[in-house]
């Protein structure tokens, strides 16, 4: 069945038997996505920012500007980076006492998730690295592309894919290692369901000599409740130590598919795992524990071609923009996988407060970055 007949089956389907207000819902809430007369997707534009920095200065924290990209597609990363839009982006700085130039810290990039910049998480854990002597810069990958708080949650996700996360944790990496307060040499990156994805996508390593060639690779990566449905089409890694933290009531992480991706990654490097039994997803929220309604991948793997990097959805071509195609273009392909692939959307994950769970996970993080990041100074 051609793509159009799904959206005109699917549009149908919801214009008969539900409605102007569902169809009013689906413009707002899913970009019109699915509906006949939806072709294409408006991301925000690009905010103005301040001046990227290349070097920092012993005294700086808060706010840092450094220069990025957006990709979109991971394809566009892998063989036409040069070419990809460049502009600012932006991360926060947070320094432990007493970090200076002749006593150098390490330091982690905090990648949130994708509902945005939490005030029980991200920061949370910046505060916490610090009172254990780590720096920590927490990234802000959608503000920097002109979403707001108020953009719906799909448009979010849209503004941002992986791969320009990806491309803003390395070269995050490149300005932070050039802070004399830091060690260059001791940096790991953190993420937390979205970023925690993207935390384990930093491991490839043709991704960091295409964006930071000449520095050192993340020492450590902290993967927090990221799912394993989506691979970057090879094993190898840069051999930085990786840690998953995931709980088995977490149906938008399959414990299974997560067993064979750490395994592969543990072929060239050191590998952890905690499975906090009866753990749900974002255990540090405020949001009361419960079984909420949200979409995940199930049932079907993703992944990209080791060469080209077009997508790939269980091995066979998924419907990718053309080559020359614009963000909002790439972003309405990338979104047509609901109605391309309707079998791989799964309704329902445990979300919310678990202060149990939240506390067994900092404890483990604490202790593998003495291991991999203190120690290893």
């Amino acid at each position: 069945m051609t793509r159009l007949k799904k959206a005109l089956l699917f549009s149908g389907l919801v214009i008969t038997t539900i409605g102007a207000g569902f169809i009013y819902h689906i413009e707002t809430e899913y970009a019109g996505i699915g509906l006949p007369w939806t072709s294409s997707i408006k991301l925000p534009d690009l905010p103005e920012l301040p001046a990227p920095k290349t070097t920092l200065t012993e005294d700086q924290s808060g706010d840092i500007y450094f220069s990025t990209r957006s990709p979109y597609d991971f394809s566009e990363l892998l063989t036409n980076f040069d070419n990809t839009l460049q502009h600012t982006g932006k991360g926060e700085l947070v320094l432990p006492k007493g970090a200076s130039a002749e006593n150098p810290v390490p330091a982690i990039i905090i990648l949130h998730g994708s509902g945005g910049i939490e005030p029980n998480r991200e920061p949370v854990y910046a505060q916490l690295f610090a009172e254990n002597g780590i720096a920590s810069l927490i990234i802000d990958y959608y503000s920097v592309r002109g979403a707001t708080k108020d953009s719906t949650y799909l448009m979010k996700t849209l503004s941002a894919s992986e791969t320009d996360i990806l491309v803003d944790a390395y070269s995050a990496l490149k300005v932070l290692g050039t802070h004399p307060a830091i060690d260059a040499s001791r940096i790991a990156v953190t993420g937390y369901s979205y970023g925690g994805m993207v935390t384990r996508y930093a491991l490839d390593p043709r991704v960091k000599a295409i964006i930071a060639p000449e520095v050192p690779p993340f020492a450590a990566h902290i993967d927090v409740y990221g799912p394993c449905h989506q691979t970057l089409g090879t094993t190898e890694t840069t051999g930085g130590a990786y840690l998953a933290i995931f709980g088995d009531d977490d149906n938008s992480v399959d414990i299974n598919v997560c067993e064979q991706v750490h395994g592969d990654i543990a072929k060239n490097g050191p590998v952890e795992t905690l499975l906090i039994p009866g753990a749900g997803h974002a255990w540090e929220s405020d949001r009361p524990r419960d079984l909420y309604d949200f979409p995940y991948i199930t049932n079907c793997s993703f992944s990209f071609d080791e060469k080209t990097g077009s997508a790939l959805i269980n091995g066979q071509p998924a419907a990718t923009a053309p080559q020359d195609a614009g963000r909002n273009e790439r972003a309405f392909a990338r979104a047509m996988v609901m109605v391309d692939a309707p079998e791989c959307i799964g309704k329902g994950y445990v979300i919310g407060s678990d202060k149990k769970a939240d506390a067994a996970a900092k404890q483990r993080m604490l202790s593998f970055m003495d291991t991999y990041l203190k120690d290893a100074g």
